[in-house]
């Protein structure tokens, strides 16, 4: 399951996400990234963690701690979803297809 850890402090390194998480469980991989879009300077990392159950416990054990005066947003990444914000889908019925329930 991968993780998505939100406003992280510029002085956490991969290492440092990597020992937080590890308490909860193995990690097979962590990233941390820059996103310099508009001007901001926001950090963030993705966690990956193979065992649902120890993800999902570190989410909730880990999500709202403060780091350096920084509270972490931990939540399941959405990887590969649109941003629903910009989805072009403008409200309306969907069409009925009983094959989904199939």
């Amino acid at each position: 399951m991968k993780i998505f850890v939100g406003t992280l402090p510029k002085v956490m390194s991969e290492v440092d996400l990597q020992n937080l998480f590890s308490k909860y469980g193995h990690i097979t991989s962590v990233y941390i990234r820059k996103d310099t879009e508009k001007g901001n300077d926001l950090y963030y990392g993705l966690v990956e963690m193979p065992v649902k159950k120890q993800a999902l416990a570190a989410i909730k054990g880990i999500n709202g701690i403060k780091i350096n005066g920084m509270e972490l947003q931990v939540h399941p990444a959405r990887i590969g979803e649109k941003n629903r914000r910009h989805s072009g889908r403008c409200g309306g019925r969907r069409e009925y297809d009983p094959s989904e329930e199939l």
